[in-house]
């Protein structure tokens, strides 16, 4: 009899723990652009006496409900741990009407959410399942084999182990990593808008075609969100300026009909051009913006 006491006893205080933990999570601002800081995520592993991983882990179920997965309905949620201690979040979008690789992929959206914040690396990533091969290819761009991958119910396991042999910047003579804070120094910025693209297309990593590119959206209470070209290796996985601009747009619980204007900047003489592709994703997404183009020798 004894015993079953205890037995109750210890369901009964694990089931108040994980309530008071979810209750706990849940009530996280995450809605501050998908990051917690360094001293927030210190704050909250030690009031719940869990673990980074354990709290990564568990932060996954509160981004899946941002996502906006509207082929699949397949909510993915993804959460990284920056070299700086920050935790970020990323979730998966999806455009009907436009090519299955126009989505944004939770993993996608967490690195460019990272690096639209200066984060300089990826020490570790949490994910409710195995990343898909397209996101196994993009994480090995950043350059660390040795990123620790967090799966649910699974031991962690290293970036390598998921992509043996893999193909990556080093193969075509490329150092540093996507998360390379770039300066390409190649434009010219003035105000506004136009030199918040402009900025954007300093700070892309093109390595592969030199074709610096980047995206300003505007939203209606004038608010200006930035998205900078990343290029990848094996090129497929590679995401355009525009795609990166609505992770920051979205991250800010922004919606697509606040978008009021949006400026590409690219060079001239690129050898790819990210207009077309631009113009038609804006047009499904918020025909009533206003899209302009600039190219810069």
């Amino acid at each position: 009899m004894r015993k079953l006491f205890l037995s109750i006893f210890c369901l009964f205080s694990l089931v108040q723990s994980f309530a008071f933990t979810s209750n706990f999570l849940s009530e996280l601002d995450v809605s501050n652009r998908f990051v917690i800081p360094a001293e927030k995520v210190d704050q909250i592993t030690h009031e719940l006496n869990i673990s980074k991983e354990e709290l990564m882990l568990r932060l996954i179920s509160i981004a899946k409900p941002f996502a906006r997965p509207s082929i699949s309905h397949f909510q993915v949620g993804a959460v990284g741990l920056g070299k700086n201690g920050n935790l970020y979040l990323g979730v998966n979008l999806e455009f009907p009407g436009f090519p299955l690789n126009q989505t944004v992929h939770g993993e996608q959206f967490l690195i460019v959410n990272a690096r639209n914040h200066g984060e300089e690396g990826l020490v570790a990533i949490a994910v409710s399942a195995a990343p898909c091969g397209h996101c196994r290819q993009f994480l090995n761009e950043i350059g660390s084999e040795k990123m620790q991958v967090w799966i649910l119910n699974r031991p962690p396991m290293e970036l390598a182990a998921l992509l043996p042999e893999s193909f990556g910047p080093k193969d075509l003579g490329v150092s540093g990593g996507l998360m390379t804070q770039a300066e390409n120094k190649c434009l010219d910025a003035d105000c506004s808008v136009r030199a918040n693209a402009i900025l954007a297309a300093n700070s892309s990593y093109a390595p592969y075609s030199q074709a610096f590119s980047g995206i300003a959206i505007q939203t209606q209470d004038g608010n200006i969100y930035r998205g900078s070209y990343l290029e990848n290796a094996a090129f497929n996985p590679s995401l355009s300026p525009f795609q990166a601009a609505l992770v920051a747009l979205l991250a800010d619980m922004h919606s697509y009909d606040d978008i009021k204007e949006v400026i590409l900047v690219e060079k001239a003489d690129a050898v790819i051009s990210q207009v077309v592709m631009t113009e038609l994703l804006l047009k499904k997404i918020a025909p009533h913006a206003v899209f302009k183009v600039e190219k810069i020798n």
